[in-house]
């Protein structure tokens, strides 16, 4: 199979390895430096690992649009309709969505992007708990594919899956797609929380609400409350909360150890869970729900709220029923 990867950035550049073993792969990235250390076998998001010298980069859009039998797209969330755009009109292969985010302006999550650029490709997402550098590492790592297709999906899942990548199916799409974007805000609530040295069990509370959490804006948007119980919501949130490889996780470490918002941000670079409770926020607003961590967060990177008030908020809520 061939495949294209939109987007040679850390994650783009590991899906490439591991799937060069199996299957001819080209990176898509408009960074002419990216390409380069690309085609060295060089992983570009740290230049100490080693990638397969098969993957061959580019910076020309049309070779590898030409190429792609399969096609991946993985960039940040706001620039995927940007990235839609550059394809041509009735384009019909399949596309496997890989960014984890809501776009801000419309509270859409990628598969309603594509449905709207690319009304006749046939949409798959891949989600789940997966640090970039332990793909490149071949540490051994699990994730979700989901998509309106199960039996094109089910295909993509045989060819796609590796001894030590491995893809389960979920046909709830809305939910693995939700799961990976909500829980980078949760992230960052974790990473803000064990920045104040509030201790673990303080963590483990609030990893447990934030799922809690999840699970009910999920359905409240359509999705199957299970998702959200397994690898693209509990497994992607828990390993992005705890994780230091992760960038949401030691954004709201930062923020909680007193370093202003735009600083982190400069120095951290993309960080999908603070724009997504930008678009969380309007949702908070539009269908008047519920979401106690959620608008915390928001306050606190948008509205100045100190982190350490938004704990005594929080903590001052009125006690209720678990469920």
């Amino acid at each position: 199979m061939r495949i294209a990867i939109i987007g040679g950035g850390a994650w783009g550049s590991a899906l490439a390895h591991i799937f060069s073993f199996k299957h001819s792969v080209i990176i898509y990235d408009r960074n002419p430096k990216k390409i380069e250390w690309i085609n060295k076998g060089i992983y570009p998001a740290d230049r100490s690992l080693r990638i397969s010298n098969t993957i061959k980069g580019t910076v020309n859009f049309e070779e590898a649009l030409n190429f792609g039998e399969v096609f991946f797209i993985s960039v940040p969330t706001q620039a995927v309709r940007g990235v839609l755009k550059k394809f041509p009109e009735g384009f019909d292969r399949p596309i496997i969505n890989t960014s984890k985010g809501l776009e801000i302006e419309t509270f859409k999550t990628i598969s309603e992007i594509v449905k709207e650029e690319l009304p006749f490709a046939e949409y798959f997402v891949l989600s789940g708990p997966s640090f970039a550098k332990e793909v490149v590492l071949e540490k051994p790592t699990a994730v979700v594919l989901s998509g309106f297709d199960k039996q094109l999906g089910i295909f993509l899942q045989e060819e796609l899956n590796f001894a030590k990548f491995r893809i389960y199916w979920n046909s709830d799409t809305k939910g693995v797609e939700l799961g990976g974007a909500l829980k980078n805000v949760m992230a960052i609530a974790v990473g803000i929380c064990d920045g104040l040295e509030l201790g673990l069990n303080a963590r483990s509370a609030l990893i447990t609400r934030s799922l809690r959490e999840m699970s009910f804006i999920g359905e409240a948007l359509g999705a199957k409350r299970e998702t959200f119980y397994g690898l693209s919501g509990l497994g992607d949130l828990v390993l992005t909360s705890t994780g230091d490889l992760s960038r949401n996780r030691q954004f709201g470490l930062a923020i909680g150890r007193g370093e202003k918002v735009e600083e982190a941000l400069e120095r951290i670079g993309t960080v999908e869970g603070f724009y997504t409770v930008r678009a969380l926020k309007k949702l908070i607003d539009k269908l008047n729900l519920e979401l106690p961590i959620t608008e915390t967060v928001y306050k606190v990177l948008y509205e100045n709220l100190l982190p350490h008030k938004a704990v005594e908020i929080l903590i001052n809520r009125q006690p209720k029923e678990e469920f």
